[in-house]
């Protein structure tokens, strides 16, 4: 069995008593809890991305949905449970160029994930996160749009005003032949726990680098100042959909974003963000369902995206 396969196996042995367990795992949640504690945090986004045009005809593609994300943490473990939901709408998607008919070629994507995570904290400055995370992002049809991840988060905290946390992970697509991908993260924490003056991210991935730069005004009123990557999840296709070639397919969009957002403290522990931002770079990538041909990648003009956010820990 190559290596390949024994980390397929090995990463499937472990998720799969936590598929229908994915999370989002971050420095900014250990230690929130201490033993026989409980905090359950929340969040809900709506977003509008304006028209985007294709760099090839005159098609434009217009964005818009939701984000919900929960988090319930208990005694060190951490259980949670995101969906998002993408619209799309078009103008002229005869025009594009991986298409050969009138109707559009897609209009709405689902992310379901679930996920569990394990913190262990050692040697004052030293934190462990163990996690596994399972979701499905999709069409129509469900199958084969399954994705797994496991991974640890190696945190290292040597004052207040600094945290340097490692992530490493293990990733499986079900429709992917090449079978698992290693990624390597490390992020920066500057003044994390501030509640006025600056405070800074910054993140060296082996995706895309991210940074945040945040001012406090005040503990009830913040300002950031963002560049990141974002888009979809890997979308498992219909089987009839309309692209040629690409039934039961796989797509991306993805595209950098530079923006602005503003955060209030409306009641204790309740918040509510604004951000407007830039969208740069915009690609959407197609791959056919045997992942045996190269990926197909088109260009789209920059938009503008705006998004109001709520989340509340209790």
């Amino acid at each position: 069995m190559n290596y390949w396969m024994r980390k397929r196996w090995l990463l499937l042995i472990t998720c799969t008593p936590a598929f229908g367990l994915p999370t989002v795992v971050s420095a900014d949640a250990v230690g929130t809890t201490r033993a026989g504690d409980t905090e359950s945090d929340v969040e809900i986004e709506f977003f509008s991305v304006g028209d985007s045009k294709s760099n090839i005809g005159d098609a434009q593609m217009g964005t818009s949905g939701i984000r919900i994300e929960t988090q319930y943490e208990k005694n060190d473990k951490v259980f949670s449970f995101n969906y998002e939901r993408w619209n799309y709408t078009w103008n002229n998607p005869e025009a594009l160029p991986f298409l050969s008919t009138t109707a559009s070629p897609w209009s709405t994507f689902n992310t379901f994930q679930f996920g569990f995570a394990y913190e262990q904290e050692f040697a004052n400055q030293w934190e462990l996160f163990y996690y596994i995370e399972a979701e499905s992002s999709f069409e129509k049809e469900t199958s084969a749009s399954r994705e797994y991840e496991a991974g640890i988060d190696f945190t290292y905290e040597p004052s207040k005003n600094w945290a340097f946390t490692l992530n490493t992970n293990l990733e499986y697509l079900d429709g992917d032949p090449e079978g698992v991908e290693l990624g390597v993260d490390l992020e920066i924490e500057w003044n994390h726990k501030a509640k006025e003056g600056w405070s800074g991210e910054f993140e060296v991935s082996s995706e895309f680098p991210e940074t945040t730069l945040r001012y406090h005004f005040n503990r009830a009123f913040s300002t950031a100042v963002f560049y990141n990557e974002s888009g979809t999840n890997t979308i498992r296709l219909s089987d009839s959909s309309p692209i040629p070639g690409m039934q039961g397919g796989y797509l991306e969009d993805q595209y950098n974003a530079l923006g602005i957002k503003l955060n209030f403290e409306v009641v204790p522990e309740n918040y509510l963000s604004f951000s407007l931002q830039q969208n740069s770079g915009r690609q959407l990538s197609l791959t056919d369902k045997t992942g045996r041909v190269e990926e197909v990648l088109y260009d789209f003009g920059d938009s503008v995206e705006f998004s109001i956010q709520y989340s509340s820990n209790f």
